[in-house]
């Protein structure tokens, strides 16, 4: 968290020469690309089980269930840092451009089929648009507690939001 000082006017008194205060004013600094890689690493240490890799592209969208297995950075010249989370065998590949990443979303919410609860870590980019969104796997809200467990560990240490922008 940044803290700015900022001048203001303490209130007249009578007969007294304006003074002027500082206010100290609490703003949420972005978070770094550093922190962005932490929240992959511990999400990739945490135990999170199957996910639901989601991509909304123009005119397509692209689902696959994985294990969130580990990750590992690639710096590109073209593109800057990679991020890629992995299947051992390497059948399933999720890459993503760090330097795109403006916000991640650690968010529970309701379903939008049924009464349970959904866990996703959504990341997204320029003016909110969303580069890739993480579902817990389960059916019909029946997940791995294990998988929820550290679902919820990762909510606690990086609350709802991390701005990167």
């Amino acid at each position: 968290m940044l803290v700015s000082r900022t001048a203001c006017r303490a209130p007249f008194r009578s007969g007294a020469a304006p003074r002027r205060a500082l206010a100290v004013r609490a703003t949420a600094a972005p978070a770094s690309t550093a922190q962005l890689k932490s929240l992959l690493d511990d999400a990739s240490a945490a135990g999170l089980g199957q996910v639901r890799f989601i991509v909304l592209g123009d005119g397509a969208i692209l689902e696959s269930v994985n294990n969130w297995g580990g990750v590992r950075y690639n710096d590109v010249p073209s593109r800057g840092t990679l991020a890629t989370i992995a299947s051992a065998d390497k059948s399933f590949e999720c890459h993503i451009v760090l330097n795109k990443v403006k916000k991640a979303l650690i968010a529970k919410s309701k379903a939008k089929a049924g009464d349970y609860d959904v866990y996703a870590i959504r990341f997204q980019g320029e003016e909110g648009k969303m580069l890739l969104t993480c579902l817990l796997h389960g059916q019909a809200g029946v997940y791995q507690p294990a998988a929820v467990e550290a679902w919820k560990k990762l909510h606690e240490k990086y609350g709802d939001a991390l701005d990167f922008a």
